[in-house]
This record gives structure tokens, sequence and C-alpha cells, in this order.
């Protein structure tokens, strides 16, 4: 009943919302050509608006000797690369000079650093985005007025879900339940699973380890569970264990996305599982190597993201400090957007070897899938000479499995000390992120 009744509330509520899924719905459908012709007009208007209104723009522009009323897409490549400590320096000067200050909706990114970056963006951008979220959602065959189970650990989003306002919006508007993963335990996990056997959501989304970490428990202890339409992992790489244990579990496809809370959601899997497509009526996405050239077809590099929405603090070739593959050709589905083959997390979660070459440690040809009594484990690159290797020790460990991690890591890495750290648990960064490995030897620090 409540279904028709959400739709109707969410018109009434979110009116702009819902205009901007109503246009993108059937603009996924554009052919390549027609996709192409969108977003090389919208990074047009960008660098238009951006030379014109923003002070760090206009100081550029005039450096270069630029006119920003002739500014095309050609021009993009001349643009600095910005990072966030660029950004946090002087934000005044990246926030347009023009706008209104009650259009300046303030935000915070983390990262699983913790350090706080605040940002603008503009409220026509905001509702621009969360109308693309919930376009990808409906590729795992949920709609509006669905119920919907979100399995989230940010610490502040949860805050937010908690409050009197929030939820009456998540039970009759959004039609969401919010459940806390930033800390699980088999008590929490227990209470989650007699929750979702109760609610029945249409569709789940989460933190990737934290569906990984539910489906393995509820495997492991014979809990069934209504399986769900779709399942959208989120905000950390979705590996193919992680994948694997959750399809096993709830019985349904696993779509992996990729975004941030600069950007919103930028590319997603559809229901054929396989690229990731990449939202361009959104963002204008870069893949670079590590001298700033971009990557061929199948080549790893770091994604560079012109956010193509976000009139008030415009976010031109930015530094994401994340790894992606560029993929090619079009997707079965039909849908005219462009490829990632793969996103594999960030550049300080790759290893760097001594020849240059930097590796995901995402695959079980090194960690450990196969080596039995690691209950938990991440992996802290100190530098290139050295590897410091936390674990959580299970029944099962026995003191041979030094020897075959330490020789993995020099198989992957060449001569390399390791260190093993044995701790009780391993604790979430502060954004509620499991990082996997850490490193402080970046294979892009120079550009």
């Amino acid at each position: 009943m409540l279904g028709p009744l959400s739709r109707m509330l969410l018109r009434a509520y979110r009116p702009g919302r819902m205009s901007a899924l109503d246009r993108l719905l059937p603009a996924q459908w554009v052919a390549p050509a027609g996709q192409v012709e969108v977003s090389a007009s919208l990074v047009g208007d960008l660098l238009r608006h951006a030379c014109m209104a923003v002070p760090f723009y206009r100081e550029f522009a005039r450096e270069q000797g630029l006119d920003p009323s002739r500014l095309t897409p050609a021009d993009l490549p001349r643009f600095p690369l910005v990072d966030k400590r660029i950004l946090q320096d002087r934000p005044d000067r990246f926030l347009d000079s023009g706008a209104p200050p009650e259009d300046l909706v303030p935000n915070f990114t983390g990262g699983s650093s913790g350090v706080p970056f605040r940002f603008f963006s503009d409220r026509r951008a905001l509702e621009e985005r969360k109308a693309n979220d919930m376009r990808g959602r409906t590729w795992t065959g949920w709609k509006p007025g669905d119920k919907q189970a979100v399995l989230w650990a940010h610490p502040r989003d949860n805050r937010e879900s908690r409050s009197l306002r929030g939820r009456v919006l998540a039970t009759y508007v959004h039609r969401t339940r919010t459940l806390n993963a930033y800390d699980m335990d088999a008590a929490t996990i227990e209470a989650f699973h007699r929750e979702l056997k109760a609610y029945r959501p249409a569709m789940m989304l989460g933190f990737s380890s934290s569906l990984a970490f539910l489906a393995e428990y509820l495997t492991r202890h014979g809990l069934d569970l209504p399986a769900p339409r779709g399942i959208i992992a989120s905000a950390e790489t979705l590996t193919p264990e992680h994948r694997a244990a959750i399809e096993a579990c709830f019985g349904c496809k696993v779509l992996n996305r990729y975004g941030s809370r600069e950007f919103g959601v930028m590319a997603q899997q559809c229901e054929q599982v396989g690229g990731l497509h990449v939202f361009t009526d959104q963002v204008h996405l870069e893949i670079l190597r590590p001298d700033g050239a971009p990557c061929a077809p199948g080549e790893r590099g770091e994604i560079v993201v012109t956010d193509l929405l976000n009139r008030a603090m415009p976010f031109i070739r930015y530094r994401t400090g994340d790894v992606a593959v560029p993929g090619e050709g079009a997707c079965p589905c039909g849908r005219g957007f462009p490829l990632l083959a793969s996103v594999e997390g960030r550049t300080s979660e790759l290893l760097v070897g001594r020849n240059g070459k930097f590796y995901s440690c995402l695959g079980p040809r090194f960690f450990g899938h196969d080596i039995e009594g690691i209950g938990q484990m991440q992996v802290l690159q100190e530098s290139l000479d050295l590897v410091v290797l936390k674990i959580v020790r299970g029944p099962e460990w026995t003191d041979e499995n030094v020897g075959k991690l330490t020789g993995r890591l020099a198989d992957l890495l060449g001569g390399v000390a390791v260190e093993f750290v044995y701790v009780d648990a391993i604790p979430p960064a502060p954004s509620g992120k499991f990082p996997f490995t850490i490193s402080k030897v970046s294979p892009f620090g120079g550009r």
C-alpha cells in the first residue's frame, strides 16, 4: 500500500529530483555518439562559466591568454590538475563569486584519512545527483516507492538518518531502512537479520565489506533471508571474494558502483554485471598514466574528474587518488554510456614494486584467501623496503603462514622486509571503511 503513496509523496516533496529522474531514465538509452555530444556541450558550458565566474579560473584564463567566451571542450586538457590540498588552501578562490549564499550547500569529506575537506555544491546539482543515484538503483529492478535497505558505515550519515525528520522521510517518502554497519559484531548481525527478514527490501545497498561480512556470517550460521531483486556494492572496492560471498548468500546479482561525496555516483555496473557505465551526463572522467598521458583501454591509471553539474564550486580535472582501467566497446544492455573495465581502489591502496610497477592487492594470487587462519588482515607499505602485515589470527593459524605471505610479497615487490603485527581487531577508518591496503609509496606522487 505504501508504494504508490510514497511515489506521490516523492513527487510532492522532491519535485526537482523526480523531474530530473524523468529526464535521466530515457537519456541512458541515447546512442554513444549522442552521449558524446551531450557531454561535450556540458564540458564547454562549464569551462566558460568557470573562467568567467570563478577567481582561480579567471586568473588562469588571463595568464594563458584565453577568451572565456570562446572556450570549447578541446581546451580541457590545458586546464591544470587540482587536488584536495589545492582546494583546501584557498577554497574561496574556487567559489562562483556571483553565487547567492543561500544556494551554497556545505559538505565535508574525510576519506579514509579522516581529514575533513569542506566544499560547496549548488542545490540544483545536488538534486540532479540524487536523481542519478536513483537511476542507478533502477538497474537492480527497484523503482521509486519500493522498499530498500542500506547497510552503511559512515558515522555522520548514520547520525543524520536517526533524526526525527530523517526517520519520517525514510519511512514514508524514500522507504529506506538504514542499518548502522560501522561496528558490526555477532549481536549486530543477528539484529540485522531479524530486521531484514521482517522488512523484505526490494533492493539493498551498502559498503562492500559490510555486505560481505553480513553475507559470510549469515551463510556460516545457516540464516536465510528473502532474496532482494538486486544489491549495489558501494563506497569500497568490491573484491571478487566479496562479490561471491554476497551473491551466494542473497541469491541475486551484485552491481558494483563508483562514487564519492563530492560527485555522487560516477559509474555503475548494470544488470549485465560487466564494465561500469560512466555517467557522462554527470561527470567527465580522464584515466591518466603517471606521466599525465591518457591511458589506453586495459591500462590502469588515476581517475581525474571534471564535475559537469556543480557551478557553485566547479571541480575541473580533480585528482581523486582512485585507480581505474578504461574499457572499450559497448555494453550488451544497449545503454550508450562508455565503460570502465574496472575500478581498483585508491592509489594509496596499491603496492609499489622496486621496478616501479604497481599492483592491486585484491587478487587471491597474493592475498592469502587460500591460507587458513587469517581472521582479518591489513597491509601497510611503509617504503619500498618495508611492508607491515597486521593480522587477526584465527584458530587455524600456523607459523607456516609467515613464510607463505613473506614469499608472495617478495615475488610481487622484489627484496622487501616483512614485519608481522598480531592484533585482536582491525578497526575501521573514521569514514567507516576498512582499507585492506595502505601504501605510503604512491606511483602517482610525482605528477
